[in-house]
């Protein structure tokens, strides 16, 4: 009835215009280049990364060795995947936060308990899963394994989640039953060390937090679980991101990745078979990367080396050992040499002091960055995997395999062009019919693997950790 009076022509140009108005303005809205702004009323697009925030009473997240775990985590990353994206996690944002988010486009997905909903009622929502309570001790405490929970928490101080001391009504019976609760940490891991510092007799933790906590620190058991159950919701920011993700999320319910996740975080699948990641060693943390990380973060902005890429070195070099002496007398937590310390006239100080060695290490990649071309620090992943590789196998070899590789009419700054001549530069027969001046180059295999490792872990901390 809009077009009544108007000639044919003219109501297709009219419609034309409005289509073309429409086009402009979801090009601004999302930026040419296939932006991820959904606040309004788009999705993200393909190769796009969606924002999945939790609100800081969901538990059952964890960031280990800058590598994150978690049931809404595992879930999102899953069937973002299906939909040609991924997903960048933001953890312990509060109602307002999450609110301000999805009105502004910066949050795509809320994961939040049901109880929320009224506050987020203006956003489409769906749900995700139903969770229970798990109550945890120290291994050495006795109990009575006829009472019931709440009758376990009679007299004794219990820390609890956010999660559960809000929205439960089994928090009341604890009170009424005389139990002591502490509101002072909210997190599993704060909850851990909380109750093995002897701060508090008891925590409660939200199921799949439970079992990973119960993992992580070996002395903590299970000692009873609370009838009540919290449904989660995911809130979308908009309705159109709904229906495609929940569409998504339908087809990976019915698959057996699914299945095998739900056992894993609530079910008896074992932690142990499935995150061999998780072993627990004293200088790993929960949170970041290694006791190092202060140390690490210090001297890489000193020096203008990223911190997790030292990170990751340090994981495959010395396991975080700053102790740690190789057969060919590489020292510490990154394995410096005496002649790199003498390098940089440091002879006379201690290796094993982590200081010392991460500083030494730091300017080392930093001197082989400007020799291959890259200034301080590569701008690429192939730059980052050269430097690194320079860092094993010696930065002299390294730039003869840059040269060798433009020779051949490869690149000096692509990594697979490198490592390809690295790889004949271990062949023979390959020497002596190019122009090569270096001897045969017998650990090739072990510098390629290497430097591949660091690779992928620096990335799962660029991912994980700012």
């Amino acid at each position: 009835m809009a077009f009544r009076g108007i000639s044919t022509t003219n109501r297709l140009l009219s419609l034309l215009t409005r289509s073309l108005l429409l086009c402009a303005l979801v090009l601004v809205a999302y930026g040419c280049g296939g932006g991820r702004k959904s606040g309004g009323e788009g999705v993200p697009t393909e190769g796009g990364v969606l924002t999945v925030a939790l609100g800081d009473d969901v538990g059952g997240y964890f960031v280990v060795g800058g590598e994150r775990y978690g049931f809404v985590a595992s879930v999102t990353d899953a069937v973002a995947a299906t939909m040609g994206m991924t997903t960048n996690v933001v953890n312990s944002l509060s109602i307002s936060d999450l609110e301000a988010g999805l009105r502004g486009g910066d949050v795509d997905i809320a994961a939040i308990p049901s109880h929320h909903r009224v506050e987020l009622h203006d956003f489409p929502s769906a749900r995700l899963y139903a969770t229970d309570y798990v109550l945890l001790v120290p291994s050495w405490t006795k109990a009575d394994t006829t009472l019931t929970t709440t009758q376990l928490c009679r007299g004794r101080r219990v820390a609890t989640d956010r999660g559960f001391r809000c929205h439960t009504q089994s928090v009341k019976e604890l009170q009424q039953a005389g139990a002591i609760i502490d509101t002072t940490v909210n997190d599993g891991h704060s909850l851990a060390l909380h109750l093995l510092q002897g701060r508090c007799d008891a925590i409660v933790c939200e199921r799949s937090e439970a079992k990973l906590v119960r993992y992580l620190y070996r002395n903590i058991r299970e000692m009873g679980t609370f009838d009540e159950q919290v449904e989660i919701r995911l809130i979308f920011a908009n309705r159109h991101l709904k229906e495609a993700f929940t569409r998504h999320l339908q087809l990976y319910a019915a698959t057996e990745d699914y299945a095998a996740s739900t056992d894993l975080y609530f079910g008896q699948a074992s932690i142990a078979g499935n995150f061999v990641q998780l072993t627990y060693r004293p200088t790993r943390i929960v949170g970041g990367i290694s006791v190092w990380d202060n140390k690490l973060q210090t001297i890489g902005e000193r020096v203008g080396v990223d911190w997790r890429l030292l990170s990751a070195m340090a994981r495959y070099e010395s396991g975080f050992r700053n102790d740690q002496v190789s057969n060919m007398g590489a020292v510490g937590l990154m394995q410096v040499t005496p002649i790199v310390a003498e390098e940089f006239k440091m002879e006379e100080y201690d290796l094993t002091d982590p200081d010392t060695n991460i500083l030494l290490a730091a300017k080392l990649l930093r001197k082989n960055s400007r020799s291959l071309g890259f200034g301080d620090f590569p701008t690429t992943d192939d730059g980052v995997a050269l430097m690194v590789a320079s860092y094993h196998c010696g930065i002299t070899r390294m730039m003869e395999a840059q040269r060798l590789a433009k020779a051949t009419g490869g690149s000096g700054e692509s990594w697979a062009d490198v490592s390809a001549v690295l790889t004949n530069m271990g062949d023979v027969e390959w020497l002596r019919t190019n122009e090569c001046r270096m001897d045969r180059f017998h650990d090739h295999r072990i510098t390629i693997a290497y430097t591949n490792r660091v690779v992928a872990a620096y990335t799962t901390y660029r991912q994980t950790l700012n």
